[in-house]
């Protein structure tokens, strides 16, 4: 239940050298030809209106399901796919001189003020296991910042003063029709969306057979008042019937009219690829039943695996000076000649 986040700051001190691949010519002949097929779209198949969250009380401790060794809880997600690289550990960029090191350290303060969040500690305390890793995340706005760690979340001030919670991720799809989306699957992502003043919190469903991205956009700016809750259902897993991709390590982004999400796709049997989702924001941000999404599926069968690998990045939006109107949302990712994906250099693919 990794998270990869790329630092919203400026690299100062330093010289990047990027590798911009291109990739074979039958993945440019045409729109969605990269995979055989043209872009997906689907609508929501869930949509409902949830209670404000400042109502939802801490619950007392729950007994988690049958996923825990210990008071840790195991890696719940069904992955079939590549294996991961081995941890070689970290080793210092040669790109970067003393200099341009120190010049670095003494450009960048320290925090003017911090508080104690969530931790995995709360994870144990409302369901009774912690979870290995505890995935933080979160996003601050003009008066609160939302965290959440894995299986629980928060509101607070800015002050560091708690307003809502901590409580059980599920509770957020609670009497939801997508049942599965009041499990406590994990791999939460919260952003903030400056340029609307809403909050978009979300996490995957993993029970299977059927698989669910599960999206809450908050009806105003306030984080602890009511979400418009979506789900959106992964692609058709063509060998199991009935079934469909699980979405794994899912990211979510900012953009001006979409909220851009990318997962890693597994399929139950034998399958691997990745998703990259616009989400249709105008109507999310309305709580229109028939928001939908667009899909395109990179299938690691005829996209290069090592431009693609363990994950892309969609783009988040800082400031609040929107992106021009019909300029391409860029996709990042990573390529590592020691990742075991087949790269043969290091690059940054965009």
């Amino acid at each position: 239940m990794r998270q990869y986040r790329f630092s919203r700051g400026i690299l100062l001190g330093c010289a990047l050298v990027a590798s911009l691949v291109a990739m074979p010519d039958a993945a440019f002949a045409g729109p969605g030809k990269a995979y055989g097929k043209g872009p997906k779209f689907s609508k929501a198949v869930a949509f409902d209106v949830s209670r404000p969250l400042r109502e939802i009380a801490p619950p007392l401790v729950r007994k988690l399901p049958p996923i825990v060794d210990g008071e840790f809880i195991r890696n719940i997600r069904p992955e079939t796919g590549p294996e991961a690289a081995k941890d070689k550990g970290h080793s210092g960029d040669g790109a970067l001189f003393p200099s341009a090191q120190s010049l670095m350290r003494a450009a960048i303060s320290g925090p003017l003020g911090s508080f104690e969040g969530l931790s995995n500690q709360d994870n144990f305390n409302l369901l009774g296991g912690r979870v290995n890793p505890p995935d933080p995340v979160g996003d601050v706005g003009p008066n609160h910042y939302v965290e959440m760690i894995n299986l629980v979340y928060a509101v607070y001030d800015k002050q560091g003063n708690l307003v809502s919670g901590p409580n059980v991720l599920g509770d957020l799809w609670s009497d939801y029709a997508i049942a599965d989306c009041a499990g406590n699957f994990g791999d939460p992502i919260v952003v903030y969306d400056q340029l609307e003043d809403r909050w978009i919190l979300s996490q995957f469903t993993a029970a299977g057979p059927l698989y669910y991205n599960c999206v809450a956009v908050s009806v105003t700016g306030d984080p602890t008042g009511a979400y418009y809750r979506y789900a959106f259902i992964t692609q058709a897993d063509p060998e199991l019937p009935g079934g469909s991709f699980f979405p794994d390590y899912p990211k979510y982004g900012v953009w001006t009219h979409s909220y851009v999400m990318t997962t890693r796709d597994f399929g139950d049997v034998s399958g691997y690829g990745i998703s990259i989702y616009a989400l249709e924001k105008r109507k999310m941000i309305a709580g229109n039943p028939g928001a939908r999404a667009v899909q395109f599926f990179l299938d690691s069968n005829v996209v290069p695996l090592e431009l693609i690998g363990d994950g892309l990045l969609p783009p988040d939006v800082d400031g609040t000076r929107r992106p021009q109107d019909h300029v391409p949302i860029p996709i990042v990712g990573t390529q590592d000649d020691d990742s075991g994906y087949g790269a043969t250099f290091d690059a940054l693919n965009i």
